[in-house]
This record gives structure tokens, sequence and C-alpha cells, in this order.
């Protein structure tokens, strides 16, 4: 097997290449999440640079609470090694197939269940190391915590969706895995769940997860078993045999709401919104995750209705599926927002040579990871 010096090198050589010859490349690591990316399908000049087979642990050091993985090393895989020595990163990150890759969950920025209580994916990105549009290996940050002066890079890969440049390797800050867990679930209302998700915020309950469906409140906890088992006396919900399945469905987006087909006219949005912002007068199918944080649509609106309703609450709609009927993917930036995030694209990828049709014109994707 290629030393991971020499599959780095062929990587930036194949970007040189490419530069150097006026091609573009589409990043392509398990390709589980392709349609994120490219809704549109690849344009007939891109060529495809596979990273899967740039994969393994670098470093785990769960005494340190870090971990170094290559990019194609699969989620899963790099789950499993955590598992083993009951630690875990803190944003949950999906799984939506066995061949979804490490690379590909940091140029997404998308963070699980477990978000508000721990950290999103960016805050625990540490360090990264990439190829640029130059074909130049870079690194950024470390294995530790530290002030950053200037651009904090790493971070700025997160949610990129590979138009920044080639991930080639990450460090994570990581957690200890919590030692014991309860599923509770009670019949409640949209605007009630809002309403009992403040007020829990601002107690000291072992929350993990707190999220809505179909009329349900789905609670998780996670800690010490006594201080779970408290909580969940206290909380005073019934027992959810169902738990450990709805949770993994929801982080890695199984469930149906997700995976039934979209009929003609309908769209899905994720949405990032204030918590505590009141149900919006919008027609559909909810589903709320991070105690109403992060809240997904299923709806028959106007792209100018759902961004608009979003706006007024201060948040950002993503259309995750469906016909966009000419509206853009990603909510649209201010002017001087956009022209700051080109010329970072400019900086790390000044020929143009990665492929990443959602951020054209130069933007980031959603902040919200």
């Amino acid at each position: 097997m290629p030393s991971d010096h020499d599959q780095s090198a062929t990587l930036a050589e194949r970007i040189r290449s490419a530069a150097s010859a006026g091609h573009r490349l589409a990043l392509v690591g398990g390709g589980s999440q392709r349609d994120l990316s490219f809704p549109e399908g690849f344009e007939a000049d891109v060529q495809r640079l596979e990273i899967s087979g740039h994969h393994g642990i670098v470093h785990l050091a769960p005494s340190e609470l870090v971990v170094t993985v290559r990019a194609g090393t699969p989620v899963s895989e790099l789950q499993a090694a955590l598992d083993a020595v009951d630690m875990m990163l803190p944003f949950e990150p999906a799984m939506p197939t066995p061949s979804s890759t490490v690379g590909g969950m940091v140029a997404l920025g998308l963070s699980g269940p477990r978000r508000p209580w721990t950290a999103s994916l960016r805050d625990a990105l540490l360090g990264i190391r990439i190829v640029n549009g130059q074909g130049e290996i870079l690194r950024f940050g470390g294995e530790v915590m530290k002030n950053v002066a200037g651009f904090d890079v790493s971070r700025l890969m997160a949610g990129s969706l590979g138009g920044l440049g080639l991930i080639l390797e990450a460090s994570f800050k990581l957690l200890p895995a919590p030692p014991y867990q309860a599923w509770l679930r009670q019949t409640t209302p949209a605007d009630a769940f809002i309403e009992q998700a403040r007020d829990w915020g601002r107690t000291a309950l072992p929350f993990s997860g707190l999220a809505w469906a179909n009329g349900v409140t789905h609670i998780r906890l996670g800690g010490g078993q006594e201080a779970v088992q408290e909580a969940a006396e206290r909380l005073g919900a019934e027992p959810d045999t169902e738990g450990p399945a709805f949770w993994a469905g929801l982080r890695d987006r199984h469930l149906p709401f997700f995976t039934s087909t979209l009929v003609p006219g309908k769209r899905l949005w994720r949405l990032s919104l204030p918590p505590a912002t009141p149900p919006l007068g919008l027609p559909g199918e909810w589903l709320l995750n991070w105690g109403g944080g992060e809240r997904w649509l299923r709806s028959e609106a106007t792209p100018e209705a759902v961004r608009a309703a979003v706006e007024a609450a201060g948040g950002h709609a993503r259309l995750w599926a469906g016909n966009p009927s000419g509206a853009a993917w990603l909510h649209p930036r201010p002017p001087a927002h956009a022209r700051l995030e080109g010329q970072v694209r400019a900086a790390l990828d000044p020929d143009g040579v990665f492929y990443a049709p959602l951020v054209t014109p130069p933007t980031l994707t959603d902040r919200a990871g």
C-alpha cells in the first residue's frame, strides 16, 4: 500500500495537472451524499477525483481527547474505533451509508442531534491538512485547542462543499461516551414542544437529544446512571422502546420523513432558526430537532415564501430536495458576506479548479452545522 506521503503527493500532482490544463475537478469520497453537493449532476467537462483510497486513522489518543484521521476513511470505521475506547465525536456525525467518508462529513459541515449539548462539527475541528487549488499541501491548526490569529482555515473547510480544497486529513476533539442512556417520549403539539425545550434548556438535566415528529416529543438523556434516572423521573415521560432506532434514523436522515418520495411541487427544506422561535406560518409536514433550532419542512410553499418567513425569524433555509424551479439551494448571502467569501475562495483556489456548483457564485455553506 502506498505511504500517506505518496498518496498525498499523488493527489497534489493531480490537482496541479488539472490547474495547468484548465480542467475542473469534482472531489468524491464515498459518494453517499453526492446529491447534496451536486444536485444537478456532474457537468461534461468536470473530472472526478476519488479520495476514498486515502484512508486510515493516523493518531487516536483517548487520554488527550483527540483523533486524527485521513479524509477517505469511512465514518463508520472511525466510529467503531472510538466505540472500542469509549469515546465519541461531540457532533454525532451522520452515517447514511457504509461508504460515507470523513472528508465528505467535513465538507458538508452538518452536525447530528447531540450538537446543542456538546459541540458542532466546526467547533470540534482542531486542525486540517489540505491540498489547495494550486496543488500545494497546507496544514492549518493542530491537535490542541488554542487561539488562532488570522483566518481559521480549518473551520472554513467545515461546510465548504469541496469548493475550497481537497481535505487530506482532519483532527477532531473527542469526548467520553456517556456510560448510560435513556430514551423517553410524550405526546405534545409542536408549539408546546418548543416552549418545553426552552424551559428545559435552563436546567442542568443531562439531555443529549430533543426532537419532535408526528405529535410526539422524543427525549434522549445521557450521562451517569443516577443522574439520568433522576432526570427521567423528573421529566415524567414514558420510556421509548423504539428510541435508539428513532435517534439513529434522525442522525442518518433515514426516517420516513426524509426518505419517502416527494410529490410533484413539494420540496424538503432544512431550516436553521433560534430554538425558541414559535411555529412558522408555513404549510406542510414538520420535524423539529435540536430543541427547535433545526427544523425540517416538506412543503408546497414557494421558495420565496419559505425564505421570507425564515429570514423574518432570524434564520436561514437550505433547499434539501425537490425541484428547485430556479431557486438557490443555499440561502442567499448579503453582498458584503459574499464578497468576503469570494476572496477566501480566490486565495485558496485562484483558478477555480474545484467544482462546487452549490457555491457558485462563491459562497460557503450554511454556518449552522
